[in-house]
């Protein structure tokens, strides 16, 4: 397929500008270049945080899958009673350590 402009009217109904061309600048505003061997690394808030998170998480031991089971059996059958008084003394204990 061939495209021709048969004159009747202009591809561009306006004069395209001239620009002058753009001068580059060396300014990396106090950033040290990759070739001065000096690279740095900065970690926001949330990525401090999210690292803890897995530090403190591999340290937990495997869950007991055998007692995952039969706990979710006794909530899905509704036989799982919560002992109210072995609640209040681990939250205690977690709140206000000795």
């Amino acid at each position: 397929m061939k495209i021709e402009n048969n004159n009747l009217l202009p591809l561009s109904a306006k004069p395209t500008e001239v620009t002058p061309p753009v001068e580059k600048k060396d300014d990396h505003n106090g950033v040290s270049s990759v070739r001065s061997g000096q690279d740095r690394v900065e970690m926001s808030e949330n990525a401090r945080l999210l690292a803890k998170a897995r530090t403190a998480l591999g340290n937990v031991d495997e869950t007991d899958s055998q007692r995952l089971l039969m706990l979710k059996n006794q909530i899905a059958s509704g036989d799982y009673t919560i002992q109210v008084s072995e609640l209040a003394r681990k939250l205690m204990a977690t709140l206000f350590p000795k």
